[in-house]
This record gives structure tokens, sequence and C-alpha cells, in this order.
């Protein structure tokens, strides 16, 4: 039963991490057209357009930023469920991935909220699963271990994905920065 539950919840998650690859996708497209405007009204000295384009691409970063943290700590958590089958105790390995999954869910409630609540689904059968090994009801183990452990995963799934996003996304130009300088200096 348990391990059936395990297969169901690992498949879950994997589709919610290929929802936020197509949405990663989707940002990633829109950065590259707003940088490409971006470019062209720095060109044409539409210094006032040029700035709004990078202000909408400093808000598109950062939603990426979540969606790829998000999903990287989505795919460390399927693979910690499939190695599940080696350990004993449920708890110690579902704990630390009901914490990182509600976390992730809390995350993307404002950036993809078709994934927030498929997580909360994911959430409810992890927790329904601890409950029915008895693994739950505070968690046998010190709960800030588990909380410790997520905050692990979320730190290791940032840094990759600022490492991915600066690969993806191209970087603004140098004049970009200059730009408030030169307004004010014309006396716009």
């Amino acid at each position: 039963m348990l391990k059936n539950d395990l297969t169901e919840v690992v498949t879950l998650l994997k589709i919610q991490e290929n929802k936020l690859d197509g949405v990663a996708n989707r940002f990633s497209e829109r950065g590259k057209q707003l940088f490409e405007k971006c470019v062209l009204a720095q060109q044409q000295k539409d210094h006032g357009r040029a700035a709004v384009y990078a202000e909408e691409i400093a808000q598109l970063r950062k939603m990426s930023r979540v969606v790829l943290r998000s999903q990287l700590s989505l795919k460390q958590a399927a693979l910690r469920i499939e190695t599940l089958h080696d350990f004993k105790d449920a708890g110690v390995v579902l704990g630390p991935i009901v914490n990182l999954v509600s976390q992730i869910s809390n995350d993307l409630r404002g950036v993809v909220p078709e994934v927030a609540n498929g997580l909360e689904r994911i959430d409810d059968m992890l927790q329904t699963m601890m409950v029915e090994t008895g693994s739950a009801g505070g968690f046998p183990l010190d709960e800030s271990a588990h909380s410790e452990e997520a905050r692990k995963i979320l730190q290791e799934a940032s840094e990759i994905s600022a490492a991915r996003m600066r690969g993806k996304f191209p970087d603004l130009p140098e004049a970009y920065g200059q730009l408030e300088e030169k307004p004010e200096a014309s006396g716009q």
C-alpha cells in the first residue's frame, strides 16, 4: 500500500515539475523578447521605454528564480521518495519532504497558482502517509531537523537556480545603469 502511494506521489511531483518547466520556458522566451525590445529602445535613445522593459525583465527574473528553485526542489523530493524503500522509517524521509512541499506550495502561490494547488494535494497525501505509517503526530524525530533539511534543500536549489538563471537570461546592457543619470543631466 505505502509503495503504491509513494509511486503516486512521485508521479504527481514529476507532473508539477513538468508544469514548472513549461512556465520556466515561457518566462525565458518572454525575457528574451523583452530584452531585445530593451536593446532596441536604447538604440533609439528612448531611455524611458528601455527602463520600463528593464524593470519588467527584473520582475520576470524574480519569478523565474522562484519557479526554477521550486522545480529543482521538487526533483530532489521525488528522488528522495524513490529511495524511500531502502529505509525502515518513512518519517525519516517523508518529514523533510512534507515541509519542503509545503514551502514550495507557499512560494508558488502568487506565481503559479495551478502548481501550488497541485502541491497542496501532494502535501495532503504525504501527511496521510505519515499518519498511516505512524510517523506523524508531531513527527517522531525533531521537527526542527526536518525544517533544517528542507532549508538545506531549498538553499542548494536556490544556488543552482541562480547559476542557471545567469545562463538563461542575458544581462542587461551596462548602459542601463547610466539611464537614470542621463535624464537628470538633460533636465528631464
